[in-house]
């Protein structure tokens, strides 16, 4: 309002009025380049307020200046965000477009899942496929997958995409330290049968996430003492009750190693947990 000349108040008839009337006087075609930045400011502060509503210009009238740079920063990213989603249906469309072609290159992909908004990236990953065992673009999805806010979706898309074994395992090998918040169809999609990852991914995942992984483990397979001594060394029910009663199915001779710990936990507070352990005793 300052900046107009306006006082808190004022209407947006006043707002146009004094807005014609300084653009007027100020204009470079009139006062040259020396009112260049005083220009600048009063069609910067039009633009904002023109935009605002009746209610919020009698808000605005008692707001303090941190409230007003508040609402700027509100606008922007509502701009910000329309101007993305344009953007990525249009990348969209593009890729639908040209799919099976060659007007999808490899860079192009490549600089899409650079983007910090998943809508650019998913749409990137559902086209993809034929590049999916390429090596710059494996090294590029495990750095969109180490991110602390990947969602659901993109943990899909990537899960769906061919892998052939060499880079699905690379793939996995990668990531397993950084697995706690993946979802488990991502997880199961990595490890396969694999029991070396099935090991890595068991000493790194969420207790949900190493249930899943236990159960699956295969018939006449061990595990080895080292992850076992790992999990038994947590006190989280939803670790330990599907360890020992997998183990006690499936390898009951490797807990037997570790009787000192077993013995700990009949009087663990779970009762679930006391009654697997004491199956071992």
């Amino acid at each position: 309002m300052k900046i107009l000349g306006l006082n808190p108040g004022a209407t947006m008839e006043d707002i146009h009025s004094a807005f014609r009337k300084l653009a007027r006087e100020l204009h470079p075609d009139i006062t040259g380049s020396k009112s260049d930045f005083r220009f600048k400011q009063v069609t910067g502060a039009y633009s904002f307020l023109k935009n605002l509503s009746e209610s919020d210009l009698a808000e605005l009238a008692g707001q303090t200046q941190d409230k007003i740079n508040s609402i700027k920063q509100e606008n922007n990213s509502i701009k910000i965000n329309a101007i993305l989603d344009k953007y990525s249906d249009e990348i969209n469309n593009y890729y639908e477009n040209h799919s099976n072609s060659d007007g999808i290159d490899l860079n192009a992909i490549l600089f899409r899942l650079k983007s910090k908004n998943n809508k650019i990236i998913n749409i990137a990953l559902k086209h993809s496929g034929r590049f999916a065992n390429k090596i710059e673009f494996r090294r590029a999805l495990c750095d969109v997958l180490k991110r602390p806010d990947l969602d659901d979706e993109t943990a899909r898309l990537a899960a769906s995409l061919p892998f052939d074994d060499n880079t699905r395992k690379q793939l996995a090998f990668d990531l397993a330290d950084k697995s706690k918040n993946f979802p488990a169809g991502l997880i199961i999609s990595l490890i396969a049968n694999d029991i070396d990852l099935m090991e890595k991914f068991l000493l790194f995942a969420s207790p949900d996430n190493i249930a899943i992984i236990l159960r699956r483990w295969p018939s006449g397979k061990s595990i080895s003492s080292s992850v076992i001594r790992h999990l038994l060394n947590s006190d989280d029910e939803k670790i330990l009750v599907p360890l020992l009663s997998v183990a006690k199915m499936k390898f009951p001779g490797v807990l037997l190693a570790h009787k000192r710990r077993l013995a700990a936990l009949e009087s663990h507070p779970s009762a679930a947990v006391r009654a697997w352990a004491k199956n071992f005793i």
